[in-house]
């Protein structure tokens, strides 16, 4: 039997004839996009009054001979056309726009990698996760990696500050440079705009063909209308919905995933909890006067080149080791991700302050293993040093032997952020030889005139399990 080839055509719906279309098929559409309103079936089982509440939600829009039906339903409609082999032809007319140069400044934690890998394989789609899962830092990365003019819908005016201050963190825009549209103010920005959604529903059509990305925030609060009559006006080739639930309260989920896309991606609250407070330390911030013209990744190397080589970071860190040195403090590790390049070494020479490498053998023992260092267990005994001095060490040496060394006071010369492995090894530097009561003394060094590395020391300060904030404000104190 011959079946004729069906023309989709995606652009602010999804478009197809209504004739030519196997009854089959057209069945399997309905079956999906019309549906009992909950609402309805609520009052009516209640006995409640009913008004004009309609008993049934239809998104299958019919205008002369062609169906509309919602863009994030396309990859189920395409699965319905191979499963009841129904050929057909996509015919892309999503506006994309010229690209525009953004950079996340910043990194994901794994699960947050995960979750933005996946979202970069679908057009249209739905991310959930609980309250400070790292949503809005997953959309900012995909919005940097689209490169497209953004719009982002809130719900609720109270989002605002919250987007702009991750926004100006993470993508490094000025608060100035965001469009805002809300409460009257109608100012669109050339990379990213945050637009109220009643807003946006009033004033749709000067928003409608500015944008080549659409991220929905808070879809489990959106207004049911907001999936209905709002998105349906954009043509933007990619959308994103946030939501903190896959189950609305109103019973009304499908309609996140028909309007926005398929839910792509849950955020599990264990790996986003994972890491939170790790480190219990006696933390000592400083803020830094280092700063240097980042601007992307190309920028990085040269960048920590100009920090190592900063004389006045250096003595400043220089200071406060001398300071521990002369406490009577025993030997002390300093994370630096480098093997002598670095101002710091003079620094500390000039103060007549001993160093050492894991790894070089000094007079009293190596701080590599060695069958010496073995129990009869077969495990290696945290090593000592006798002579207060400076032990330097990599991020990767320190988890390597993190268990051998034995410290009071890590200090962080560099600005490092704790992967997983790397805050384990820190939080395990405490019990070597000093029992689970002791308490590790950090010197984190904050260079927040470096969008970046201001990014590192939040994601630090999360492993430490205190706010930022709180942090810099007692180290002022």
């Amino acid at each position: 039997m011959f079946v004729k080839l069906l023309n989709i055509v995606l652009a602010e719906s999804i478009k197809i004839p209504t004739e030519g279309l196997s009854p089959l098929l057209e069945k399997k559409i309905h079956e999906r996009l019309v549906f009992t309103n909950p609402d309805y079936e609520a009052r009516h089982n209640r006995g409640d009054w009913i008004g004009s509440i309609p008993p049934q939600i239809n998104c299958i829009r019919q205008r002369g001979r062609y169906y509309h039906l919602p863009r994030g339903f396309l990859e189920q409609f395409l699965e319905l056309c191979k499963k009841h082999n129904q050929p057909y032809r996509l015919i892309d007319k999503r506006t994309t726009l010229p690209a525009t140069y953004i950079e996340f400044h910043g990194e994901l934690k794994g699960y947050q990698q995960e979750a933005a890998e996946n979202i970069m394989e679908k057009d249209f789609c739905t991310l959930v996760g609980g309250h400070k899962s790292g949503k809005t830092v997953i959309a900012l990365y995909t919005i940097a990696q689209r490169k497209q003019p953004t719009l982002i819908l809130v719900p609720r005016l109270d989002l605002f500050q919250n987007w702009l201050t991750k926004i100006e963190g993470f993508l490094q825009i000025p608060s100035s440079e965001v469009g805002i549209f809300a409460s009257g103010e109608h100012r669109i920005g050339n990379q990213i705009t945050i637009a109220h959604t009643g807003e946006a529903s009033k004033f749709w059509r000067k928003l409608t063909d500015r944008f080549g990305y659409l991220v929905l925030d808070e879809c489990q609060r959106c207004p049911s209308k907001v999936f209905t009559h709002l998105i349906p006006n954009f043509k933007t080739p990619y959308m994103l919905g946030l939501s903190n639930s896959a189950q609305r309260k109103d019973r009304l989920s499908r309609l996140m995933f028909y309007y926005v896309g398929d839910l792509i991606y849950t955020i599990n609250d264990k790996d986003a909890r994972e890491g939170r407070g790790i480190i219990r330390a006696n933390i000592i911030t400083r803020q830094t006067d280092f700063d240097y013209p980042y601007t992307s990744r190309a920028d990085y190397t040269p960048m920590l080149t100009a920090l190592r080589q900063d004389e006045e970071r250096a003595t400043l860190i220089a200071q406060d080791i001398g300071q521990e040195i002369h406490a009577g403090t025993g030997p002390l590790i300093v994370l630096s991700n480098t093997n002598g390049d670095h101002k710091l070494y003079d620094e500390l020479k000039k103060r007549g302050i001993a160093t050492t490498r894991v790894g070089q053998e000094t007079a009293q023992a190596p701080l590599y293993p060695t069958q010496d260092d073995e129990d009869k267990s077969g495990c290696h005994r945290p090593l000592d040093l006798d002579t207060p001095m400076a032990i330097f060490t990599t991020a990767e040496e320190l988890i390597t032997h993190a268990h051998m060394l034995t410290a009071s006071v890590l200090v962080l010369a560099e600005p490092v952020y704790f992967k997983q492995k790397l805050a384990q090894a820190i939080h395990a530097l405490h019990r070597n030889g000093n029992g689970e009561s002791s308490r590790l003394k950090i010197y984190d060094y904050v260079d927040s005139r470096v969008g970046l590395l201001e990014n590192y020391f939040k994601m630090r300060s999360y492993n430490y399990g205190v706010h930022p904030d709180l942090l810099l404000n007692s180290s002022k104190n």
